[in-house]
């Protein structure tokens, strides 16, 4: 028994020397790095800024043509695309709407009439029979436009513009002012 412990000692120290000896496994060289490290910048906190009110105009308050002068009074007015790039970009989505559905080059759909308008509820004064609308002041255009013998009207606010047929066309109400 005394023998048996003996060896088992002896082979664990074996062991123990096997692998601390330098004859073995040398231990691997670090690599050179490919991508060198670079310092990642730490966010600064930056205060808030304060917003202005009122920062964009009513489409009423852009100046009118002066083409078509308004009755006082009147809830809409008559808009220069030229000074109005919101009017402008609206009346080019109605026109290639109507170009695309007659396969017309948009050359040919012409520009009538583009209306500031202050729309009563969400349907755009083009209410569908059936539907609710939420009520509030819209701001928006009624554009007319034109190809061949046929006009084109459409609605808008400032992010959409739809097709209104004559018809069905609810326009805001005209107040007189005394």
């Amino acid at each position: 028994m005394v023998i048996g412990r003996l060896g088992y000692v002896l082979s664990a120290a074996v062991f123990v020397l096997a692998a601390c000896s330098p004859g073995g496994t040398a231990a691997p060289e670090p690599t050179q790095a490919l991508i060198p490290a670079t310092e990642t910048p730490i966010p600064q906190l930056v205060p808030p800024t304060a917003t202005p009110e009122a920062t964009l105009p009513r489409p009423g308050d852009i100046a009118a043509s002066t083409a078509s002068p308004t009755p006082a009074g009147d809830s809409s007015a008559t808009v220069s695309v030229e000074t109005d790039p919101v009017a402008s970009e609206l009346a080019a989505l109605a026109r290639r709407r109507v170009a695309q559905e007659l396969n017309l080059p948009a050359q040919r759909v012409q520009l009538v009439e583009i209306q500031s308008v202050v729309w009563s509820d969400a349907s755009l004064g083009c209410p569908v029979a059936g539907q609710t609308y939420p009520l509030g002041e819209v701001d928006g255009y009624r554009i007319v436009l034109s190809a061949g013998d046929r006009e084109y009207y459409f609605h808008t606010d400032f992010d959409r513009a739809l097709p209104c047929d004559a018809a069905n066309e609810l326009l805001p109400e005209v107040t007189a002012q005394p």
